[in-house]
């Protein structure tokens, strides 16, 4: 850390005096700025940061005290201490005309060296702590934003391979001739897939929680709907496990608004949970209640390891699994409770937890306000899917395999794709042909696809999807910023980027 420079003003119509103040109060790291008038004091302020003005009461044009007015008038130079010298005797008046104009002591001359050196090394010791302080603060958000540059990397890096292996699940999936075996082999890596994607997700949501950037959609989220969905993701999960899953869902309000897909992360954690720390044999009781009108509770209560009382207060913190002896035999990151308790709060509800101890199983509870249940006509109303139609797709990712399975898998949609591994490459293709469509990777090896879209632009308009390992709002909205109309976060699912396709306002 480099050392800081600490400056004071030293304000004196009379040159002998700044020598002398000078003389006393030099020292290393402290840098003493002379002026021999207040405007001289005002033009130096206006380009330097002092932490002390040492002003001379009694100067020709302006004195120290209407300079200390002025200082005290301007945003920059109010908070700066002012110690006032004077040769002569001050009376009470002219003291508390000093004070109000912002003087934190009077110097009286002739001046007692140590007591100048120690009144003015108190302020020189406070202006370090404080500079301290900020570089600390700096190097702390430098080493911060590090490391959400280095798990944005990672989230790219991880999700980049994903991509072409749920692709290729996707397309055997849709072979009607396989045997129904080999199906659910194929759903059971799938889910797999999607779980290795979780895991990532849960690694930015720490991220998006930290800076205050998670973000969540309010619409009419059926609760049993969710819990239900929730116990059969976690019975295919682990079908060999003897752990008995009891159903008590009695809320007569069950809606609430909200987001169905985050509420389902925090459902999905506290089923997850509960199954993992639950030994054979044990249950888990998955109850819904109304404890007033206006508000549902959710409470996943079940027979396992219990948590500590010690452990309790740190229950929600990350990386957290409670006082679980060899807990990393159960596996996880450790980040879900604080994930769900953040996506919770900003619903406005609460999750609480309750133990009678290690070994006496836990209980978690959701509470949440509820809302109207939607219409039966609007529960009942689904959009049917737009009819396909054949697109030239231009199809720019610098990962072979990936770029491999999209030109697969669109082709056997019904479009023509053209593919392109660079930025150089989209852009020469671009050139030489015609697309409704172009689809790109934003990491392109000489260049980004953010890049990519503003030259298309220039070409001429173009509708763009945008491919991305990183997934961040930001990434979102500098995508958004460049002219592509949507965004998907790798592992891509292809019924998701048919579906898009299939909703483009492209002239047919």
């Amino acid at each position: 850390m480099t050392p800081p420079t600490i400056k004071f003003l030293l304000v004196d119509d009379l040159e002998g005096n700044l020598l002398a103040l000078e003389a006393l109060l030099k020292r290393d790291g402290l840098e003493l700025l002379k002026a021999r008038s207040g405007f001289e004091a005002l033009e130096l302020l206006l380009v330097h940061d002092v932490s002390l003005a040492l002003l001379d009461v009694q100067m020709a044009g302006m004195d120290g005290f209407e300079l200390a007015e002025l200082m005290r008038g301007t945003e920059r130079t109010r908070r700066v201490p002012i110690i006032f010298v004077t040769a002569g005797a001050i009376d009470q008046q002219r003291h508390f005309r000093g004070y109000e104009a912002g003087a934190v002591d009077f110097i009286f001359k002739p001046i007692e060296p140590h007591i100048l050196k120690s009144k003015a090394g108190i302020f020189f010791d406070l202006a370090m702590q404080r500079e301290a302080l900020r570089q600390n603060m700096e190097e702390a958000r430098a080493a911060n934003r590090a490391k959400d540059d280095f798990l944005a990397a990672l989230s790219h890096e991880l999700r980049t391979p994903l991509t072409p292996v749920l692709m290729g699940v996707a397309a055997l999936q849709e072979d009607a001739s396989l045997p129904a075996d080999a199906r659910e082999q194929l759903t059971m890596m799938r889910r797999n897939i999607e779980l290795e994607a979780r895991l990532i997700d849960d690694l930015l949501d720490v991220t998006r929680i930290s800076h205050g950037k998670l973000t969540i959609e309010h619409v009419p989220v059926d609760i049993h709907d969710l819990l239900r969905h929730c116990h059969e993701i976690i019975r295919s999960d682990g079908p060999g496990k003897n752990v008995d899953i009891v159903f008590d869902v009695t809320a007569a309000r069950h809606h609430v608004l909200g987001d169905p897909a985050r509420l389902h992360q925090v459902f999905w954690n506290l089923l997850k949970n509960a199954f993992k720390f639950t030994a054979e044999g044990g249950t888990i009781t998955v109850r819904t209640r109304n404890c007033a009108d206006d508000h549902v509770t959710v409470s996943v209560a079940d027979t396992g390891v219990g948590i500590s009382a010690e452990a309790m207060p740190h229950i929600f913190s990350a990386f957290e699994q409670g006082d679980v002896a060899g807990k990393h035999r159960f596996g996880g990151l450790g980040l879900g409770l604080t994930i769900s308790k953040a996506i919770v709060d900003a619903h406005h509800g609460t999750i609480q937890v309750a133990s009678p101890g290690a070994g006496r199983g836990a209980t978690f509870t959701v509470t949440l306000a509820t809302a109207d249940a939607p219409g039966q006509a609007a529960a009942q109303h689904t959009t049917p899917p737009p009819p396909v139609q054949a697109l030239r797709l231009l199809v720019v990712e610098d990962h072979a395999p990936t770029r491999d399975a999209l030109t697969r898998l669109l082709t056997r949609s019904g479009h023509r794709i053209t593919a392109a591994g660079s930025r150089r490459e989209g852009i020469a293709a671009y050139e030489t042909g015609e697309y409704d469509v172009v689809i790109s990777d934003l990491g392109l090896p000489d260049g980004s696809g953010l890049d990519l879209m503003r030259s298309l632009q220039a070409i001429r308009p173009v509708i763009g999807i945008a491919l991305s390992g990183y997934g961040t709002e930001e990434d979102v909205r500098q995508a958004k910023e460049a002219g592509f109309h949507a965004h998907l976060t790798k592992p891509v699912k292809i019924e998701q980027l048919r579906h898009i396709l299939a909703e483009l306002p492209v002239p047919p």
